[in-house]
């Protein structure tokens, strides 16, 4: 019965034909809407095709193709209707079968539907919390339709997900949650170089120097504009006594970003580490000038002023700090300076405020009783230097000066 009534449809169907309609149009017709994932028309266009065809084989051949695509798409289906009701094994499983069945079709045009069957199988892993899982879904999704941006998003939207964790974590200072944080970052995003940078930095803390060159070195593999990861690659080489590896990567963080005013800050204490004094003071004062409260900059500019004995460079650069930009050790150079050039009345307000700034600190006292020594306030000095002399460190220097006011000359 069931060939009477098709040989009935094809016979009433085959007046199409004789007006050269043909079915194999409607067929590419349907090959090229799968190929752009529009299963509607392709739906529409195989049921054309039926109709036209002109004998049974010809119209199982069509119906063949027709079934496998509604057999997919019912698979895809049930797929998003287990992720709505949180089914998630199960929308798994709907989207690995409708995988499978598209790699068992002889017909080469699934590329599209098989991306976005790959995807949304991603989003069901990424919605079990299974991270890495889901990224390598979208890979895979990548691989048959690249030209699709949500498919790389979605991968951006794993790794930021656990990055932005890590960062919660790193503020809090649980350094071993946001390292495993960072770590999923860069396991979803190989080529993620703030997340490297990251691991990087946790890694110097605890004092794996080894660990943290490597991170440092993915981070500016995976993206050679990092200009962070070459700054913290330049850091870590200065910290290790390499300071020609050290030099070489702060240049480049310096190129590619001419105003990380930290690269010029480093880049100053490595040249002044091998005795450089003038490129030590061209880094530094880039530093400064980029950031007008880079207060590490300054004591160190100072420091290379003074073992110079340039105090009026020295008082120049300090004497109109304030705020953020000063320190104990500002405050200090530039009372030694003031000493020098025997401007006691400055020199003695420039160690009281270092003073302020970190109470009985022997190098200030020193300086502060040099200051009140030289306004003529000896007995004040020697109070001065008997606290500094409490700083084994400094109490040669300080009985010295004791000394100096009252043993030598007779007091």
């Amino acid at each position: 019965m069931k060939k009477l009534v098709l040989a009935a449809i094809l016979l009433a169907l085959s007046s199409f034909a004789l007006f050269g309609q043909n079915p194999e149009a409607e067929m590419k017709k349907a090959r090229a809407a799968i190929k752009n994932f529009d299963i509607p028309t392709a739906d529409a266009a195989y049921k054309a095709a039926m109709k036209l065809a002109i004998d049974e084989d010809e119209y199982k051949v069509i119906e063949t193709e027709w079934k496998e695509l509604e057999k997919i798409n019912i698979l895809l289906a049930n797929g998003r209707e287990a992720l709505e009701r949180r089914e998630y094994d199960e929308s798994v499983q709907k989207y690995k079968n409708a995988i499978a069945q598209m790699d068992a079709s002889k017909q080469k045009v699934w590329g599209k539907v098989k991306g976005e069957a790959y995807y949304s199988m991603g989003m069901v892993l990424f919605r079990q919390e299974k991270p890495i899982e889901a990224a390598a879904e979208f890979k895979n999704a990548m691989t048959f339709d690249p030209q699709e941006q949500k498919f790389g998003k979605a991968i951006e939207m794993v790794r930021n997900k656990h990055y932005s964790e890590g960062h919660k974590f790193f503020k809090r200072k649980d350094y071993i949650s946001a390292k495993a944080q960072y770590e999923i970052a860069v396991a979803v995003d190989p080529s993620f170089a703030s997340g490297f940078y990251q691991l990087a930095l946790i890694a110097k803390m605890d004092g794996d120097l080894n660990a943290a060159e490597g991170y440092y070195t993915k981070a500016v593999t995976s993206d050679p504009t990092h200009y962070k990861g070459w700054y913290g690659l330049g850091s870590l080489y200065y910290s290790m006594g390499n300071n020609n590896k050290a030099i070489e990567s702060l240049k480049m963080s310096i190129s590619i970003n001419g105003t990380y005013e930290k690269a010029y800050y480093v880049l100053g204490q490595v040249y002044e580490a091998q005795k450089k004094d003038a490129l030590a003071i061209q880094n530094l004062k880039k530093a400064v000038e980029l950031d007008k409260s880079y207060r590490f900059a300054y004591e160190l500019l100072a420091k290379i002023y003074i073992d110079q004995e340039n105090f009026d460079a020295t008082i120049a650069l300090l004497k109109d700090l304030s705020g953020s930009a000063t320190s104990q050790n500002t405050y200090y150079h530039l009372a030694h300076a003031y000493n020098k050039k025997s401007d006691f009345s400055s020199a003695l307000s420039a160690a009281t405020k270092s003073l302020a700034r970190k109470k009985d600190w022997a190098p200030a006292l020193i300086e502060k009783g040099d200051a009140l020594k030289g306004l003529g306030r000896e007995k004040d000095a020697v109070l001065a230097y008997r606290v500094a002399g409490k700083d084994a460190r400094w109490k040669n220097v300080a009985d010295y000066r004791i000394d100096e006011l009252t043993k030598w000359e007779g007091k």
